[in-house]
C-alpha cells in the first residue's frame, strides 16, 4: 500500500467503541477530527444499517450529540469525530486484500481488476468499500468500489466509459435500478427523474448482473475546497435555473459543478451571482453535462473571498437534476 496516500477520505470508514460505523464524508477535515456520518449499528448480536442520511443526523443527535459541532470555515453544523475516538479504521484499498471471499467480494475485486487493467491505474489507488469493505454485505449486496486521485480518476472515468461501450458494464434496469431508486428517496426527486439521471452514468451501472457504485475520490492536495483556506457562510435557500458552464469536476465525490444562473425560481435576488454548484454526496456526481440546463435547489452561500455557490444534499428538500420542461 503506498505509504503518502492518506486513509481518512471518502471510502473509509471509522469504528467508535464497539458498536458504531461512521462512514467519512469528502476529503477536507478540521485538524483534530474527521467529519463522517454513523452508518451501522451494531447491537446485541445484529447489525442495522442508517438507510438515509436524515436517520444518521437523527441517531447522532440522540446518542452522540457531542460529535455534532459548528463549523466556522464549513458555515455549518457537521458530525465530526475527535481522532481520539476512533478505533478501528476501514480504509479500502488495505481491506480489499482482507476481504472475505465469497460471491459478492469475488465480484467486486474482478471489477477492480478490470478497472485497474483497462485504465492502467495502479491498483493501489483502486479499493472497495460499503459492506463489502466491512464484511456486513449479503448475497444480494451492490459492490462499491473507490479511486482515489484526479489524474487516476480520470484514467478509470475513461475505463469505465469503454467498458460500457464493450458491454463489459450495463445500465441500471429491472431490480438493480429500483435498488438505487430506493436509496435515493430522501431526495426531493421523483422516481422517474433520478431513474433518467441514473441510466446515464459510468459512475453506476450493473457489472456480472451485480449493481455497483464508483466514486471517484481527489486526494486533499488536488481539492479546490482545501479545509481552513475560505469561511463560508449561509445566507437562505434558494431554487435557481442555470446552465453548466463546467461540468469537469462533476465526476467527483464531492463534486462541484461550474454555472451560470439563467433564472432565479425561488430564493433572494442576490442567487442571480451563483457562480458553483456543490455537493459532498456522491449521488450527484455526474449529475450533468457540459452546456445542459438544469435546475437545483438548496442552500446560498456566501464565501469569505465574495464567491456565491449553492450548497446540496443536506436536506431533503435539496435537489439536482436536469431541466426537462
Amino acid at each position: 500500500m503506498n505509504a503518502k496516500r492518506p486513509i481518512l477520505l471518502e471510502g473509509s470508514y471509522v469504528e467508535v467503541g464497539d458498536y458504531v460505523v461512521y462512514a467519512v464524508k469528502g476529503v477536507s477535515h478540521p485538524p483534530k477530527g474527521v467529519i463522517a456520518v454513523p452508518n451501522y449499528i451494531k447491537f446485541g448480536g445484529s447489525v442495522i444499517k442508517l438507510k438515509s442520511f436524515n436517520s444518521s443526523m437523527d441517531f447522532i443527535r440522540r446518542h452522540s450529540r457531542d460529535f455534532l459541532i459548528y463549523d466556522e470555515y464549513l458555515g455549518q453544523e457537521v458530525p465530526c469525530i475527535p481522532l481520539e475516538e476512533i478505533t478501528r479504521i476501514y480504509d479500502p484499498i488495505y481491506g480489499k486484500s482482507h476481504l472475505k471471499i465469497d460471491a459478492v467480494s469475488s465480484t467486486a475485486l474482478r471489477m477492480v481488476d478490470l478497472i485497474v487493467e483497462n485504465s492502467r491505474v495502479e491498483s493501489d489507488f483502486v479499493g472497495i468499500t460499503g459492506s463489502v469493505l466491512l464484511g456486513l454485505h449479503n448475497e444480494s449486496s451492490d459492490i462499491d468500489i473507490v479511486v482515489y486521485g484526479i489524474n487516476n480518476c480520470l484514467k478509470a472515468y475513461e475505463a469505465l466509459r469503454l467498458m460500457r461501450e464493450s458491454n463489459m458494464t450495463g445500465y441500471l434496469s429491472g431490480n438493480a435500478l429500483e435498488k438505487i431508486l430506493e436509496s435515493r428517496s430522501d431526495t426531493f426527486m421523483e422516481p422517474t427523474v433520478w431513474a433518467r439521471h441514473e441510466r446515464r452514468k459510468f459512475t453506476n451501472g450493473v457489472f456480472m448482473g451485480r449493481p455497483y457504485t464508483l466514486k471517484l475520490v481527489p486526494f486533499p492536495e488536488e481539492f479546490w475546497d482545501k479545509y481552513g483556506e475560505r469561511r463560508f457562510k449561509e445566507i437562505g435557500r434558494t431554487v435557481i435555473r442555470f446552465q453548466v458552464s463546467d461540468a469537469s469536476k462533476g465526476i467527483f465525490t464531492p463534486c462541484c459543478y461550474e454555472v451560470r444562473v439563467v433564472s432565479v425560481i425561488e430564493g433572494p435576488d442576490i442567487s442571480t451571482k451563483i457562480s458553483s454548484i456543490v455537493s459532498y454526496r456522491s449521488r450527484f456526481a455526474e449529475q450533468l453535462r457540459d452546456g445542459e440546463v438544469g435546475v437545483a435547489s438548496g442552500r446560498l452561500e456566501m464565501s469569505s473571498d465574495g464567491e456565491l455557490r449553492l450548497f446540496v444534499g443536506n436536506s431533503s428538500k435539496d435537489f439536482l437534476m436536469v431541466d426537462s420542461s
